[in-house]
């Protein structure tokens, strides 16, 4: 799962497979999002009464780095149905994609269309960019998007107080929309927020 978040995406034949994966992984799982017990709350739940997250990760992307939550080459699922998330952004801290030249952003990245090359054409370049993956079942659509494939600007996390989380279990991969990575310096920081079930939490 390494790179997750901005590998290319596939043509049309795999895209068909993925699809019929996602498909049957959806329509065979049995969704654990209600409580367990009548006093259980759902993570979705809790965030929205108001307390606090039951779980914060501080991430620190170097260069905009491609990495995942869980961390890890192919991580379990880390995120379960019912579970809600939030971004919280520290906005001051920045990318630079031009080596000895200065081109900071933050992670919302450049308000132009990457062209092709990129990991992502059409969407922003230089943006921190999200998809979400069941292992072993494939992309899954997030948001209001149903697109699986298409990736989403981390920010979004960040744009709601409760983003709930799929129907199925997913990982968590992002990045920079970049042609090259090897000129990139500084850093995004951020912290990930995690409402868990009270009652189960399938991964």
């Amino acid at each position: 799962m390494d790179r997750l978040a901005l590998q290319r995406r596939p043509g049309p034949g795999s895209r068909i497979v993925a699809l019929a994966l996602a498909a049957a992984c959806a329509g065979a799982m049995i969704l654990t999002a209600a409580p367990a017990h009548a006093d259980d709350l759902t993570g979705m739940q809790k965030c929205l009464s108001g307390v606090g997250p039951d779980e914060q990760f501080t991430i620190t992307q170097t260069g905009g780095g491609h990495a995942n939550f869980p961390p890890g080459p192919d991580p379990h699922n880390g995120i379960s149905p019912g579970n809600a998330l939030h971004v919280k952004v520290e906005w001051t801290s920045l990318v630079n994609v031009q080596g000895w030249i200065t081109e900071n952003y933050n992670m919302d990245g450049k308000a132009e269309q990457a062209p092709e090359g990129y990991p992502f054409p059409g969407w922003p370049k230089y943006a921190n960019l999200f998809r979400l993956n069941n292992n072993p079942g494939g992309w899954v659509a997030s948001g209001s998007d149903p697109n699986p494939y298409n990736p989403h600007l981390l920010s979004e996390f960040a744009a709601v107080n409760c983003f709930e989380a799929p129907t199925i279990p997913v990982r968590l991969g992002y990045g920079i929309n970049d042609d090259n990575l090897g000129d990139n310096s500084g850093e995004w920081r951020w912290t990930l927020q995690i409402w868990r079930n009270d009652g189960p939490n399938d991964q």
